[in-house]
């Protein structure tokens, strides 16, 4: 979450003036244009995940009244030869908001000029129309042009590795981190981040933001720029920010469900080394919906490896697999909010979904992606969260529990019990 004053944040909950844009272009530490940018349109994209290297993205549409904006070489004010612009979102009727750093990947200018007829003694056009004695001249009208750029983690994606590098003695996953990353930003390790060492027989290949992926996939945690054009490592499942609730910010909640990638069997196959015969394990989902065998049917995945030499490492990898897609099955919400700003991809919220019974439900979930846009006016923040399914399932659970307590629900019998019967609290009744 980006960093935000009371005041301001109280202001982003309600209604508010209209919020703004505030653009400058830098180039080297110092400003290129010395004004700011007249947005006249503008959308960002932030995206979070694993897969996820340059997460945040902006598309700006820009007013040039005098035509100079469009650039021809890459060092014009707006090329894309190190132009960094620096984005303040301005929440109306409060404060600011530092939004980012962003270097310039793309400059598309629309120009326009108008033609005139001058007198000039002497001039013949040749092969023309007009009169001995006149000229045609196009005079510019104004213009204006549309910017993409990234993040300044995309500086790294781009400063590939020369040659494979190794750690140096000592190195932990946050140093090495700032090490691959220091010439272009500082970092901040964010609360609840265990670091950890890293071996020396470690090899980085070429890929210098991949590398850095890895590394802080072994402490569970990620990586994001925040609003003050420094890196942020993060732990991957952190504490809650925000309350998303409805009739009170929440615009809009909806989801999908989807057959795709619905296994039940792992089937892990290798080769015995000695014999070359071939080795195989499974594992199945034994229960819940999507047991092996029941109304989902049979849905096998497959895996194999020359590594795996033996049935118990088949089994034992395919017990892995069937562990992993349990621990990552979800819901994903896609949520509609009134402008807010300072949410991240990545951060952690809490969306109260309200459910046909009458009552809401507040689910857990991840920010994966968030897509902004306006012109004058912001249209809103878009998000998909991504809910655990066992969370989701717990609370749905809860919710039902609740309704039988209050009388709402018919007499429950034992195979409506919740999921989640051993772990909920004990009720104390009044005998009075």
């Amino acid at each position: 979450m980006r960093r935000v004053d009371v005041e301001t944040l109280d202001a982003l909950g309600g209604s508010r003036p209209a919020d703004s844009l505030t653009v400058w272009a830098w180039r080297a530490g110092r400003l290129v244009v010395p004004e700011p940018l007249m947005v006249k349109d503008w959308s960002f994209d932030d995206d979070a995940g694993d897969n996820v290297k340059v997460g945040q993205r902006v598309s700006l549409t820009v007013a040039d009244p005098d035509g100079v904006l469009g650039a021809w070489r890459f060092d014009d004010p707006l090329g894309v030869g190190g132009t960094k612009l620096q984005v303040i979102y301005n929440v109306g009727g409060s404060g600011a908001i530092n939004y980012g750093w962003f270097r310039i990947t793309g400059n598309s200018p629309t120009e326009f000029r108008e033609s005139r007829v001058i007198d000039e003694y002497g001039y013949i056009e040749p092969d023309g129309s007009l009169p001995p004695h006149k000229r045609r001249v196009f005079v510019p009208a104004g213009a204006i042009v549309k910017l993409e750029a990234v993040d300044l983690t995309g500086d790294v994606d781009r400063d590939r590795l020369q040659a494979p590098e190794s750690p140096k003695a000592g190195a932990t996953v946050v140093s090495e981190f700032k090490r691959f990353t220091s010439r272009y930003f500082p970092t901040i390790v964010d609360a609840g981040v265990v670091d950890t060492g890293v071996s020396r027989q470690l090899v980085y290949d070429k890929e210098r933001l991949e590398s850095c992926q890895d590394l802080l996939s072994r402490v569970s945690a990620r990586y994001r720029m925040g609003g003050d054009g420094e890196a942020h490592i993060y732990p991957q499942r952190g504490s809650s920010v925000l309350r998303i609730e409805p009739n009170a910010g929440l615009v809009a909640v909806s989801r999908d469900q989807s057959i795709d990638g619905l296994y039940n069997r792992w089937r892990v196959e290798g080769k015995n080394v000695a014999t070359g015969d071939p080795v195989f394990g499974v594992a199945d989902l034994e229960s819940g919906p999507l047991k092996y065998g029941g109304p989902h049917g049979q849905v096998p995945f497959f895996y194999s490896s020359e590594m795996i030499t033996t049935v118990a490492e088949a089994t034992t990898y395919a017990q892995e697999l069937r562990d992993k897609f349990l621990d990552g099955l979800a819901v994903e919400l896609s949520v509609e909010t009134i402008p807010r700003p300072e949410l991240q991809a990545g951060d952690r919220i809490e969306v109260g979904c309200p459910v046909t019974a009458g009552h809401v439900v507040y689910l857990p979930g991840d920010i994966t992606s968030i897509k902004r846009s306006g012109d004058t006016l912001p249209r809103g923040t878009s998000m998909t969260v991504r809910c655990s399914y066992t969370d989701v399932i717990a609370a749905l659970d809860r919710t039902e529990w609740a309704k039988w307590i209050t009388g709402e629900m018919p007499e429950l019998t034992w195979n409506m019990m919740p999921a989640n019967w051993g772990s909920l609290p004990a009720i104390e009744w009044d005998e009075t």
